[in-house]
This record gives C-alpha cells, structure tokens and sequence, in this order.
C-alpha cells in the first residue's frame, strides 16, 4: 500500500519535470539558436516477493519472479541539436550556422560556445554579442592580408587599417583593331563611254545605236533567217558564250549560207554595222538575225528587205537608230568618235578643226587650277586621260578606262589629296560633255591609328596614365605602336614596338624596339626623389588565340587595365560563407581581415547548458575542436541570417498534455492509497 504511495508521488515529480522542460521550450521558441529539451524517464528500484526457480528434471517446472516496482525516476533531460531554420535580417554582422557546430565566444577568460548568430560591434571595434558582450573568435589576417592557422583570438576590426600602395606590374590590352585602316585615295569613275564595235568586241557587252545593251547573256542562241530565191535558208544555231565576240559572230554567219559575205563595216559613215555582199546570184529576202527575248538584239541585226544578187548591204541601211553596233571605249578609241550611253557622241564642235576641253575640279577641298586640252580628231581618250592624271596630280596610279568604258581616277592616299570633283567642259560652249560626267566611288582617308589610355602605378601609390598608339603598316598585317605618358614621367625602356597579325586576326608576334623585354618608366623627374621605376608586361593575349588584341575588318575598339593601386583606408568589411571577414577600401580592393573560428564536439550533448543561449564544456563533450567553415566539413555561413529556435509548438503542446494527464492519473493513485489507509484507520475502531 505504502509503495502504491511512493509510486505515485514519483510518478507526480516525473511529470512536473517534464512540464517544467516543456514549459521552458514553449517559453523559448522564439528564442535565437535555441536547441529544444528532452526529457526520458526511468523506472526505480523493484521489491522482489518471490524469486524465480529453474525447472526441476523430472518433476515441477520453473516459475517466473514476483517483483513490483517502486516508482519513476528522470532519466534524462537531453538537448535536441536539430538544424533550425533560417530568418533574414539583412545586418551583416548576424550569422546563421548550417550544419554541426558553434561559435566560441569569450569574456577574457573562459570560453563558451553558441549557435546563436546575433554579433555586433562594440565600442572599441570588437565583434560581440551585444546582449552579453562576449566577443567573438577567430584568427586576424597579417599584415599582407593573409591567413594562417593558429591559435584564436578576439576579432578586431581596425577601422584605421590601411592598404599599402601597390606597383603596376602588368597592362592588359584587350581589343579589335580595325583591319580596313590604311590610308586611301579617293576614286572617281565617269559614267559608260562606248565606240564603234570592233572585231574582238564580245557580244554580250553590246550596246545598240541608241537603244542601250542588246542584252546578249551567255547561253543565249542565235539564228540566221532569210530566204534565198524563196526558198528558205538552211543555218545551224550560234550559241553565245561569255567570250564570244564580234568576229566569231561574223565567222558563223560566214558559213551558214553560201555566197553570202559578211564582215564589219570599214564605212565612216556607218561605224559599227554589219555589212553583207550577196554573191548568191539569187535575190536574197527577209535576211536577220534572230535571239528568242532579246528585241534588241534583234532590232539592230535587220539588213534590208530585198538584197539582190551582187548587192552589199549594212543593218544601219535599215533606219537611222539601229544597226551600228557599240562597244566599251578604250584608250585607242578618238575623241570624235566616242558616245554616251545614250548613244549621243560628245558633240565637240569640231567646226574650226580643233576643239578645247577644260579640265577642273576640287583637290584636298581647294579648286585645281584648271588646264584646257586641246582636241583635234586624231585625239584619243587616252591622251585626255593622261591630261586628267597631270590635271590632278595623280603619280601613284596612272588614270585608266576600265572594261565597262569607265575612265578611274585613282587619287593620292590621304584627305590632303582628295579628289572631290572632276569637270570636263567645252571652251566657250555650253557642253558639259554629259557623256563622260564622273561620280565618287571611294572617299580618301587619312591612315587611322587607335588609342587606349589607362593608369597604372607606382610604389608610392601615384597614378599614372599610359596611353598606346597603334597605327597599321599600310598593306600589311603589322601595326606599330608607341607609348607614351603625359605627366612628367620619363619612359626609359620598351615604350614602342611592333606587332603582327596572321590571316585569321589572331596576334601572331609583339616585340618591344631595341630588344627590351618590357616597359619601364621612372614616375617622377630624375632629379626628383620618390617612388621606384616601375616595370611593365604588355599583356597582349595569347600568340595565336583571340583573348587580348585582334585584328579584323569592324570596328576598333581598345580596352587596358593594369593591377596596382593606390594605398586606401577600410570603408567598409562583409563575411562571407566561409566565415572569412574581408574589408573593402577607399582604392577599389578587398583583402582579408580575419576568419570566424567554429567549435565541434564529439558529444555535443554532453554540453552543460548556461545563460544567454551559451554551453559550455563538461567531461563528457569532449574538448573543443577548432575548425572553419567551407573546407569540407558541411558547414557553412550565412551572412545577414539568424538560425530560429527548433521548437515544434504543435509536438510541445501534445507533449504538455500528456505530462498533465501522467501527472493527474499518479495523483490519483496517491488520492487512492489514501483512501485505503483512511479504512485501516476505521478498523480499529
């Protein structure tokens, strides 16, 4: 009866520690880092009445113990380490732990540890929890930014730290340069001048009298029509190719029809036409030449209606427009002689027997002195070309027709020798001589070369800004380039150059002049005292590749950077996932200040729980084990978050009301026990 008792009330102070650990997870679930408690019960000691007995051979057999227990004992209260979740707060000073471990903290002589992330900056620049001022632990970087593993300390964040200036060592230079930038002259070409056709004319660059190009192409055939006596001739076809000329045209037709005799007019008067003799002895009628779509070829070769016997005839006999046939001028070709596309001559008035052209125009932007050429009719195109070279002061390339009956005019290289105009016009006329007006084909320029400038510096931390000329060898793949300072630096060495390109556009060679090996300066006057001399590498890209300076057809454009930089003072710092702190400073760079420090345990269970979410090490953690995040253990920060409390409220209140009901129904038993003794009590009465 009286263990009934003492069961009870064990089982009533059981159920109250638990309530009490419960009520202590609820009361923290809001609680940064907080680890939820656990607790296990145990059973006490148990009262044995009878003890077992083994079975007897041959006789009674075995019987089981009596015992009865004597109540509940905790058996534990354990800390659940789950990974909590993550809250953004935004400040970056608060760190968030994924994974196993913690940080370490210190007052200056004990070391706890924690997972809750919440740090600051105290007054004097250390980091801190800012509840308990426990500073935080690491290991600082040196001097030169550089991190060593040894033993852990206060993090200090120096708000003087400075980083000392840097030399330049190396110029990047990253870019295309612009294939298509030699200088050029500028190129005037006059419109289509055509003469008289002659026998190694080809077909297919006929021109009619007046009606423009017969339109011959290649593949185009060609037939003989006409009839002899009245009886059909009988011909085989022509069939054009690209080289087919006037005289194989005339050879054809010379064997198509017996007796009939063709050549080219040798006639003045009908310059171009295509004559024939009839020596058939019969009337000829109804003779031409025939293309399938092509009229006007087939309106310039009608020859007369009615060709009788020993009669010769010309296609221009047929009507004053067609019939003379005309190909691309050349230089042999006179004056006189020469027509427009239009198929109009030049109308030189010739009346007098000679006849001046003034030659004028523009050259570099200023008018040339213009020069009159005379011109009588032996005077050839070529003669006015050369007058047009010595007009323009044309040396480099001589003035030419082309093989469409264009005059070129190909300027000096250069904007100073631009040709910006050509004008022929008859003396004391009105002619413009519209038959030869010249149109621009191609602007002059000037050589064009490409820059890029950038700073570099020196050991005192001075900047100083370089600047690469580069200018292409004309005709060639190579470009020179110089380099050149505009303060007061003196270059000593290297500060110009060659380079090629190959015909892909990568860099194929980069050498410096006078055999030196890089570029180097002195940056101050040399009677001046200050920073060393700085040495330079021309990083152009790789020989053969296409990572640093190209050449092709585009666009040039230029890109350069150098290392280096100027002292400069810590602005501002940020921690990243490894826990490294890194400091940014006024000159653009970043460099490491120091690196948070984690503990591991091999039972961090076994850590003794103390105030302000902070454990501390018991005989059964472990020791300590200092790590870092990120070098393959699985942990890692997160800056700017917080790890919330791992208390499940739902699992916690079913938890709660489970103790309640433990603890009411052991009350009940206590209640119960009471009950019978109060009986006993009334026997003796």
């Amino acid at each position: 009866m009286f263990k009934s008792l003492y069961s009870g009330v064990s089982g009533m102070s059981a159920n109250m520690t638990q309530l009490d650990v419960i009520g202590n997870n609820i009361a923290n679930s809001n609680t940064v880092g907080f680890k939820t408690g656990r607790v296990t019960f145990n059973e006490m000691l148990t009262q044995t009445i009878r003890s077992a007995s083994r079975p007897v051979s041959g006789g009674l057999g075995g019987t089981n113990p009596q015992q009865i227990g004597l109540g509940v004992t905790v058996g534990s209260i354990d800390t659940n380490f789950n990974q909590g979740n993550f809250q953004t707060t935004g400040m970056k000073t608060d760190i968030a732990i994924q994974g196993p471990g913690f940080f370490v903290l210190s007052d200056g002589s004990a070391t706890t540890f924690s997972r809750a992330g919440v740090f600051g900056i105290d007054a004097e620049n250390y980091l801190v929890n800012p509840s308990t001022g426990l500073k935080l632990q690491g290991v600082m970087a040196d001097d030169d930014g550089n991190i060593a593993n040894g033993p852990i300390g206060d993090l200090f964040i120096d708000p003087s730290l400075v980083v000392p200036a840097s030399a330049s060592t190396e110029v990047d230079l990253i870019g295309n340069l612009d294939s298509d930038s030699d200088a050029r002259g500028s190129i005037q070409a006059s419109s289509t001048m055509l003469a008289a056709a002659d026998a190694a004319d080809l077909l297919v660059d006929l021109s009619g009298e007046s009606s423009g190009s017969l339109g011959l192409y290649a593949g185009d055939v060609i037939t003989l029509n006409g009839q002899s006596g009245g009886t059909n001739i009988a011909t085989s076809n022509f069939d054009v190719t690209s080289s087919s000329s006037v005289q194989d045209l005339v050879d054809w037709l010379n064997t198509q029809a017996g007796g009939l005799n063709f050549a080219l007019s040798g006639d003045p008067a009908t310059p171009g036409a295509i004559e024939v003799t009839n020596a058939t002895g019969a009337d000829i009628s109804g003779l031409s030449l025939f293309s399938n779509g092509r009229s006007s070829f087939n309106n310039n070769f009608i020859f007369p209606g009615d060709l009788t016997a020993g009669a010769t005839a010309t296609t221009a006999d047929v009507n004053g427009e067609h019939g003379e046939l005309r190909g691309y001028a050349d230089a042999n070709d006179a004056l006189v002689d020469i027509y427009g596309v239009d198929g109009n001559k030049l109308g030189l008035d010739m009346s007098g027997g000679t006849s001046n052209i003034v030659i004028g125009g523009t050259l570099g932007g200023d008018e040339v002195t213009e020069s009159v050429f005379m011109v009588d009719p032996t005077t050839t195109l070529g003669a006015l070309m050369n007058e047009i070279q010595q007009t323009f002061a044309v040396s480099s390339n001589p003035v030419e027709i082309n093989d469409e009956g264009q005059i070129v005019v190909q300027g000096e290289v250069g904007t100073a020798s631009a040709i910006g105009r050509i004008s022929l016009d008859e003396l004391n006329t009105d002619n413009s001589l519209q038959a030869m007006t010249f149109g621009s084909t191609q602007e002059a320029r000037d050589q064009r070369s490409f820059q890029v400038s950038t700073l570099v510096y020196d050991s005192l931390g001075g900047e100083h800004t370089i600047t690469f000329e580069f200018q292409k060898v004309p005709g060639e793949n190579e470009w020179i380039w110089e380099a050149d300072m505009e303060g007061g630096e003196e270059i000593l060495q290297g500060g110009s150059g060659r380079m090629r390109f190959d015909e892909n556009g990568a860099i194929s060679n980069f050498s410096y002049d006078e055999g030196a090996s890089g570029l180097s300066f002195r940056p101050q006057d040399s009677d001046e005292q200050g920073a060393a001399i700085v040495n330079l590498a021309v990083d152009y890209g790789q020989i053969g590749g296409l990572n640093g300076l190209t050449q092709f057809e585009g666009t040039g454009s230029l890109m350069g950077s150098a290392d280096g930089f100027t002292a400069g003072s810590l602005v501002d710092f940020e921690i990243d996932q490894s826990g490294l702190i890194v400091g940014r400073f006024s000159n653009d760079t970043m460099r490491d200040i120091g690196r948070i420090a984690l503990a591991q345990f091999n039972n961090e269970a076994g850590l003794s729980r103390e105030a302000n979410n902070t454990y501390s090490v018991t005989g059964n953690s472990g020791d300590p084990m200092v790590m870092f995040a990120g070098e393959g253990n699985g942990v890692t920060l997160t800056p700017g978050a917080l790890e919330t409390s791992n208390v499940d409220l739902a699992q916690e209140f079913t938890k709660l009301v489970v103790a309640q009901r433990s603890f009411q129904a052991n009350s009940r038993v206590v209640t119960t026990g009471d009950t019978i003794m109060q009986e006993l009590v009334n026997l003796v009465r």
